[in-house]
């Protein structure tokens, strides 16, 4: 019997070869966007649950605890704090601690590579399922002196040697011994690093991590059962304020299987994070789905008419409804396993596409349980949805009726019809409107004006190297016709990341918990980067080791107008001393968030970064050539890295660059479905009106009368789903861009452009078939008649 309805099945496909290609492309289209969107959301899922014991691992978060009762949540915990939780909570069965991410140049023999790393203690390898493949591994750091590097960074390094025991050089001067090799680090780990080193060489290089006010390493804890997480966190809650009088933090313990998607918190409570964009997108393939099932029983209810005396046919030699049910069912699912090997061929052509635009590595791998599951649920899923409602209410027809030509009332679901292509026109709608107001957003951040310049600046990082030879690498850079100036600054300018509220001025008052970013940086580097100053001067040199520059923001919030500030008393961490400029306003923080005081210090080597300044004149290529021959002229241990600043300052929204790409994808996938949609009705409307169009022919009626008339029905439904849609864009919208402190405008005249280029492709979806059928010779449709 299964046979012969997947018979039947494959006739009807054959036989109505428009509709089934309709149908097929419809489906294909929509089941692709489907798995691509499995294949992202599975990915952003799996990040962190190859830890053997991943329910069970906690990150120690802190609470950071103001005067204005304010609350700051953040992962960099006191190095002292590991030690602690181990011997006062005893629900704790393991705890690690690491330094964060840092790049140092690893060498051996002529081999060296500037490589991302970490300090960690040998728990570390207990704590997180990183296997070690070779070496110690019961104790994978054995000594100060040991090492742990990755596969990779041993393949690098020692090619086909064995490299346990081998000395390798880290920095400039460090010795240490491989003791141990650990297996790749997955691409959906959160931590990522090709080298460990003890922990111990990380506070003695820092004594500042002796200090419970410090903040610069991260704490994880493994309990020894899930269900000890409200005690262990009661017990730590007051571990800080016990061994620290002053101190007011309050440690937390936050699921680190949550700690990439989770990571927003606002005054002491997680607010969500990336997860949102897995609702997000979650939320478009249920609705891309929706719209291409939308298509199916469209034409199916369409259909019914012309499908009513079949099914009379068989109910009157004995088929009962449910022979009729799965019968119809075994013609979508058909439909929709066809258009599944389809979607799967363009999913597979336009993977390496997709991975570009995400910046990911994923890959189609159907031994992974969960994407051959998703991807079969999908097409099971959007065959039983198309398939369900043609199904149940053609397999109620009435014999008797239907085998004298008249099919039921109400059942030839034109109402349906009408509802789903309202539906269809609505969220196409909305998506457009949803897309184009992530495009603008993106643009408005991408050619808004920073407050300095970010064209033509390389950024060179800072390593041993250069810190011994900067004058010279200085001097020959200045000597290049093509290079404005150098620099040197302390971080990334985009996202400044030090916050404190430890500056101390006349008249602070004494609950005060004002943040203010901190930026180092030589007296190059505000010129360079064409900061404009508002009063004062520039740094001069060594003689400004203990003065300050600060932003206006800064000025008005300490209470002091722009004549005043320059000589206002400032003590910071490099002293007490005086501000002897105000500079204007610029960009300090991501666009989400508004421009927040700032306070520039002097320094000439205490950050990360060399800012070089390119002129007009001349290749870039050349350029950027001859500055890498006077670093490795100097500086010949380190490879010569570098990066544009603009690609840094494209790098800080890759997130949002990300959304708007696959916003615009998916929205062009759901107008295309829609238009599909359309395409299939009008035909399906001609040809059920044909004798009517006819008998209006002969009756005089004009070629675009009747075809004005057709799309009648097409731009009403059009405008009632503006009326539905519009108020729903709208409210969308301004909740996405609420979340951003400088945002673009989405004006009316953006809804209006919106509705007539949908106009416009609505009326070219009917336009073709109804011209097609108003054109055509009433002698042929009257013929039969």
């Amino acid at each position: 019997m299964l046979q012969n309805y997947f018979l039947i099945a494959w006739r009807n496909l054959l036989r109505h070869k428009g509709y089934s290609f309709i149908n097929i492309l419809g489906l294909t289209v929509g089941i692709a966007a489907n798995v691509f969107i499995l294949l992202w959301v599975t990915d952003e899922l799996s990040f962190d649950r190859f830890h053997a014991n991943g329910d069970r691992i906690f990150q120690v978060l802190i609470n950071g605890e103001y005067p204005d009762g304010s609350i700051k949540t953040y992962a960099a915990t006191p190095a002292l704090l590991k030690d602690v939780i181990v011997s006062e909570i005893p629900e704790v069965e393991l705890a690690t601690q690491h330094s964060m991410e840092t790049e140092l140049l690893v060498k051996y023999e002529a081999n060296a590579f500037n490589e991302s790393g970490i300090y960690a203690d040998p728990a570390l390898f207990k704590v997180f399922s990183f296997p070690i493949v070779s070496g110690n591994a019961v104790q994978p750091l054995t000594g100060i002196k040991a090492i742990a590097i990755s596969e990779n960074l041993a393949k690098k390094l020692f090619e086909m040697e064995d490299p346990i025991g081998k000395t390798l050089h880290l920095g400039a001067s460090s010795e240490l011994i491989v003791t141990s090799v650990f297996a790749n680090i997955p691409p959906n780990s959160s931590l990522q690093f090709d080298f460990v080193i003890p922990f111990e060489l990380f506070t003695k290089d820092n004594p500042w991590t002796q200090h419970w006010k410090s903040g610069g390493t991260k704490t994880v804890v493994m309990l020894k059962s899930a269900d000890f997480t409200d005690a262990a966190n009661q017990k730590l809650a007051g571990i800080i304020k016990k061994n620290c009088s002053d101190c007011s933090t309050t440690p937390l313990l936050f699921p680190y299987l949550k700690s990439r998607l989770y990571a927003e918190f606002e005054n002491g409570k997680n607010t969500g994070g990336r997860i949102q964009q897995v609702f997000l997108f979650g939320a478009v393939a249920l609705l891309i789905l929706v719209m291409a099932c939308i298509n199916f029983m469209n034409l199916s209810t369409a259909r019914s008419a012309n499908r009513s005396r079949e099914v009379g046919v068989r109910k009157s030699i004995g088929a009962h409804k449910s022979d009729l049910v799965i019968q119809f069912m075994t013609e979508s699912l058909l439909l929709s396993f066809i258009a599944l090997l389809f979607a799967m061929g363009i999913v597979q052509l336009l993977l390496p596409f997709f991975n570009e635009i995400t910046a990911k590595s994923i890959e189609l791998d159907f031994t992974n349980p969960v994407l051959a599951f998703g991807v079969l649920g999908v097409a099971a899923t959007c065959g039983l949805l198309a398939g369900s409602y043609p199904a149940f209410i053609l397999s109620r027809f009435h014999p008797a009726r239907v085998l004298k030509g008249n099919a039921q009332p109400g059942l030839t679901g034109n109402t349906l019809r009408k509802a789903l292509v309202i539906v269809q026109f609505t969220t196409s709608l909305i998506l457009v409107v949803g897309s184009i107001a992530v495009y603008k957003q993106i643009m408005f951040i991408s050619e808004r004006n920073l407050g300095f310049d970010k064209e033509n600046i390389i950024v060179v990082d800072r390593n041993e190297g250069t810190d011994k030879n900067y004058s010279a690498i200085k001097n020959d850079l200045n000597q290049l016709a093509a290079v404005k100036s150098i620099a040197f600054g302390g971080s990334n300018i985009f996202t400044v990341p030090i916050t404190t509220t430890d500056p101390v001025w006349s008249g602070k008052p004494a609950n005060s918990s004002i943040f203010f970013k901190i930026y180092r940086c030589d007296a190059e580097f505000i010129p360079t980067m064409n900061i404009q100053m508002l009063n004062g001067r520039n740094f001069i040199g060594g003689q400004d080791a203990s003065n300050y520059i600060i932003n206006r923001k800064a000025a008005e919030v300490m209470g002091l107008d722009l004549e005043h500030a320059v000589g206002a008393d400032l003590e910071m961490w490099n002293g007490k001393g005086k501000v002897v400029g105000v500079t204007d306003d610029f960009h300090n923080n991501n666009l989400k968030f508004g421009i927040e005081p700032m306070i520039f210090m002097y320094t000439e080597n205490n950050g990360s970064h060399y800012f070089i300044k390119l002129g007009g004149q001349g290749s870039v290529v050349e350029t950027v050539a001859q500055v890498q021959n006077i670093f490795e002229q100097h500086n010949p241990d380190y490879p010569f890295e570098y990066t544009f600043l603009d690609q840094v300052f494209d790098r800080e929204y890759r997130t949002e660059a990300v959304v708007g790409k696959l916003s615009l994808s998916f929205t062009v996938i759901a107008i295309l479905i829609s238009c599909l949609g359309l395409v299939g009705l009008a035909s399906f409307t001609a040809e059920r009106r044909t004798k009517e169009l006819g008998i209006r022919k002969v009756m005089g009626a004009s070629v675009w009368g009747l075809v004005i008339m057709l799309g009648n029905d097409f731009v009403a439904l059009f405008s009632f789903s503006l009326l539905a849609g519009i108020p729903i864009a709208w409210f969308l919208v301004n909740e996405y861009l609420s979340d951003y402190a400088f945002r673009t405008q989405v004006g009316g005249g953006t809804y209006i452009a919106i509705s007539l280029f949908m106009l416009v492709v609505t009326l070219l979806s009917v336009g073709y078939q109804s011209i097609k059928a108003a054109s055509a010779n009433p002698v042929d449709s009257l013929r039969n008649e």
